[in-house]
């Protein structure tokens, strides 16, 4: 009986036992019991479901688990589903049930503050004694498709890591193997470090209440803003607070190594890219071509303190190929919440050197930097800044900075000198700058953060005109409108190309602005008008679109219209770029011009047309090319001088020529209609075909100026011209060979006037038919007399200066100077002659009637003697018979028949 009683009990438990683990009173009870435990010795606030439970084979199973800290944010992690096992057999063997734990789908989260996660505490006070009633003990935990967040607000950092993991406790530590499948590390919300994937090995052991651990890790992560390099290889160790690890990529472009881990602080040596760096201060992929590398030391305190000091070192850096410097360091230290650092910067042997404060209690700091040694920039080499003239000072906290700023520029070749000087404000995100530039006022602000936007720029001279003004448009992201003073344009045309462009007026500026480009229509005003050099005409309209590229540094004008007073010039597309110091090193700007009036002084006025192309190279060589077409043309001086033609092409050269620039030349210089050449003594058409080469101050001409008829203007009767040729050869381009001939019949002669050889070295010759001597012909052409007399005397003094007339830069001055007074031609005229006549001497006197050019008729007297007056009259009745009537002195009666044969 009691038999059965035992056994009927027996089964009785075991069967309440059994329905008892279905039963929801008990599974409610397991819950209340577990947020007690949770609440009492876990720090937190449990709830889950159970699905399943067995008493026998010790085990629960339970589904959405979550655990929070009792301090709201501090940390909590839950899981879709909670195994827990246990075995009787250990219990009563070992006096302990061993357990096993799986949690699936877990999720975790956890505060950091001061480098310590918040939920510590919380694991270690699960993997100590067991809190339940029977005593346990953690064998093994193993994590399946788990993802941990671990959070830091002061620092504004945040990881997330998903894994998979095993742990299983050996002896008394536990040894765990964790496979991280992805990952991501965040600074501000913004992701710098993403897809980590790494195996991890950790042994950790309680040593006199002291939690150890032991870790060995290795694997791969991907710095997010480093480009195409950015996957990097990671190992190390830890061990108890001390370890060493190291980072880099497999180009060794990125080079972290070694980070050491000690009990007090941690080290590290580092050597990344400059562009990695930019592209994390601006938080995102930045297009610009950043070349240069930083390499420096950091060390930081593990105390509560947190003391750090290191330094930065950034050589040889460019960004979007302009040279920003040769080498910058950054020192820097931090004491007592105190933050002291120095910058030396050193840029083409132009060097910089900084200081700054920063104190963490007031939350208040103070900078300022100045040059070392002179400044100037290859635009302006001659303008420099002397030592310690230059200098920025600055106050600053988190909300807000202002500061001064001030320079003095000097001339190093005609001292002049300019000041500036000023102050800024920078608040959020937004910097206001007004200065003083001399006796101007400049005043601009600018949207800094998260990008440069132009809000205002305004510059006055002391008079309150407005030098250019610049604002940014209503509603338009990085979009500007304005007008620019041409005085400013000019002051700067002429610090820099050394051209003086009188004008007057307002130029509009219409834009916008981006990351890698500013665009811009650029249109003068219609009342506005600038005064071309060197010549009587002026632009009086001008639009194009401009575009600057800022990441390769060129420059392109689009669509230019220039219109002139006479003329228009054009140019679809012309293209500048630069090198990283801001000199030229390439330009291609082609020009059409149409009908432009183009005047020397008052020598040359013409109206010309044409293209050229006027480039530079990477050389640094300047060259003019084209096509010049002169439409029509007059010329107010002497073609054959010398003079002239040199002063045509230092008209060239002032117009084509910089500064300090080498311009060679290949231009072709014709003429659509012939250039008309008036002056006191020469009229005539000029016909140009010249070819001009090799450097534009010393230029080579080839070809030809032809003379297309004309005449050669001599008192008495003009010369015309049969030929004229001028041959210009690159071995002589200012003495070229020339070839005159000009002739006409002046009474019964057939006078002739050759010049050979070049213009420097030459040769005249006078002919006549019938002949005559050439003081004779001089006579002739001068006042229409062959007769020796008292002439004979000035035609020899003219001979040998004829050559001045034909070649003088004004013949106008000579004529008036020479001819005009003595001998004009007249109807009659009144001759005196000394001349010996049989030795009968005395004063004689000739009076020549001109009724035309086929009558004349002589009266001779000599006033010593007695004798009668010789009476001669001439008549022609054609080119080669000559009737002559004569009554001499002696009162004879006579006559003469001249007829001349050409053979």
């Amino acid at each position: 009986m009691l038999r059965k009683i035992i056994i009927s009990l027996f089964f009785g438990v075991i069967g309440t036992i059994f329905f008892a683990q279905y039963d929801n009173w008990t599974h409610q009870k397991i819950v209340a019991w577990c947020k007690d435990i949770a609440c009492n010795t876990l720090h937190g606030n449990v709830s889950f479901t159970v699905q399943s439970l067995n008493f026998f084979t010790p085990s629960i199973v339970v589904t959405d688990f979550e655990m929070i800290s009792l301090q709201p944010g501090d940390w909590s992690w839950k899981c879709k589903r909670c195994e827990i096992k246990g075995s009787w057999f250990q219990l009563f063997l070992k006096g302990f049930m061993d357990q096993h734990i799986i949690f699936d789908g877990f999720e975790s989260f956890s505060r950091v503050e001061n480098g310590v996660c918040a939920i510590e505490d919380h694991v270690v006070a699960m993997t100590q004694a067991s809190s339940f009633f029977i005593p346990t003990d953690l064998k093994s935990v193993r994590f399946r498709n788990s993802h941990m967040v671990w959070h830091d607000e002061q620092k504004c950092l945040a990881s997330s890591l998903f894994f998979n993991s095993s742990s299983l406790k050996i002896g008394n530590r536990f040894r765990t193997t964790m496979s991280i499948n992805d990952g991501d590390i965040k600074y501000d919300e913004h992701v710098y470090v993403s897809s980590i994937a790494a195996d991890i090995a950790l042994s950790s052991w309680f040593n006199d209440d002291a939690f150890m651990y032991s870790m060995n890790s290795s694997g791969l992560l991907r710095f997010v803003h480093l480009g195409t390099q950015n996957e990097c290889y990671v190992s190390g160790t830890l061990e108890s607070g001390r370890g060493r690890f190291s980072i880099r990529n497999a180009y060794n472009s990125f080079v972290i190594d070694p980070i050491i881990i000690t009990e007090r602080e941690i080290r590290a040596d580092f050597f990344v890219p400059l562009q990695y760096i930019l592209c994390c201060v601006q938080q995102k992929e930045n297009d610009m071509k950043v070349n240069g590398n930083i390499h420096g030391f950091l060390r930081i305190g593990k105390d509560a303190v947190g003391d750090c000091d290191g330094h930065i070192i950034v050589e040889d850096a460019t960004i979007s190929q302009r040279h920003v410097c040769d080498s910058a360091k950054i020192a820097f230290m931090r004491r007592n919440k105190l933050w002291k650092g120095k910058l030396d910067v050193v840029h083409y042997n132009q060097e910089y050197t900084g200081i700054a404060h920063w104190n963490e209690l007031t939350q208040w700091g103070y900078g300022e930097i100045y040059n070392n040694r002179p400044l100037s920039i290859s635009v302006a080499p001659y303008w420099t800044i002397a030592p310690h003239n230059f200098l920025i000072s600055a106050w600053f906290n988190h909300q807000e900075s202002s500061g001064i700023f001030q320079g003095n520029v000097v001339h190093r070749l005609n001292n002049a000198r300019h000041c500036m000087q000023g102050g800024f404000t920078y608040e959020h995100g937004k910097l206001c700058m007004s200065s003083l530039m001399d006796a101007n006022i400049f005043d601009a602000s600018f949207t800094i953060f998260p990008e440069i936007e132009l809000d205002h720029s305004d510059y006055y001279d002391k008079d309150k005109n407005i030098l250019f003004s610049l604002k940014n448009i209503d509603g338009k992201k990085k979009s500007f409108i304005g007008d620019i003073s041409f005085a400013y344009v000019r002051s700067w045309v002429n610090s820099f190309l050394h051209y003086d462009i009188q004008g007057e007026g307002m130029i509009s500026v219409h834009g916008a602005a981006s990351t890698d480009n500013i665009f811009a229509d650029i249109t003068l005003h219609h009342d506005a008008t600038i005064r071309l050099p060197e010549t009587y005409n002026f632009i009086d309209g001008f639009k194009s679109r401009i575009t600057y590229n800022r990441i390769n540094n060129f420059l392109i004008a689009q669509d230019v219209d220039v219109s002139l007073h006479t003329g228009a010039i054009n140019c679809l597309q012309a293209t500048i770029l630069f090198d990283e110091t801001g000199k030229l090193y390439f330009a291609h700007v082609p020009v059409t011009f149409d009908r432009c009036l183009l005047n020397i002084k008052k020598d040359l006025f013409a109206i010309v047309s044409g293209g050229l192309i006027l480039s530079h190279n990477n050389e640094h060589k300047s060259c003019v090319s084209g096509s010049i077409i002169i439409d029509r043309a007059q010329l107010k001086e002497n073609i054959f001088s010398s003079v002239i033609q040199k002063r045509l092409f230092d008209y060239t050269h002032s117009v084509f020529s910089l500064a300090d620039t080498t311009v060679d030349c290949d231009l072709s210089i014709e003429t659509k209609s012939p250039i008309r050449v008036d002056t006191a003594f020469l009229q005539t058409n000029a016909w140009v075909n010249l070819k001009v080469k090799n450097n534009i101050k010393d230029p080579a001409l080839s070809g030809t100026v032809t003379l297309q008829s004309g005449s050669l203007i001599f008192p008495y009767k003009p010369l015309y011209i049969n030929k004229g040729i001028l041959t210009f050869s690159p071995e002589q381009s200012f003495d070229p060979a020339i070839e005159l001939i000009a002739r006409n019949k002046i009474k019964k002669y057939d006078v002739l006037l050759q010049v050979a050889g070049t213009v420097l070295n030459h040769h005249i010759m006078l002919d006549s038919t019938p002949p005559l001597s050439e003081e004779q012909i001089t006579t002739l052409l001068l006042v229409g007399s062959e007769e020796s007399s008292l002439n004979s005397m000035v035609p020899a003094l003219i001979l040998q200066n004829l050559k001045n007339l034909i070649f003088t830069t004004n013949q106008s001055t000579f004529l008036e100077k020479y001819f005009a007074p003595l001998l004009r031609p007249f109807n009659i005229s009144l001759i005196p002659s000394f001349a010996d006549q049989a030795g009968r001497g005395g004063l004689r006197g000739m009076l020549e009637i001109s009724v035309d050019d086929r009558w004349k008729a002589t009266i001779q007297k000599n006033f010593s003697l007695t004798e009668d007056t010789r009476f001669e009259l001439e008549f022609l009745v054609s080119d080669d018979i000559a009737l002559r009537g004569i009554r001499d002195e002696r009162r004879d009666l006579g006559g003469e028949i001249e007829m001349r044969w050409k053979f």
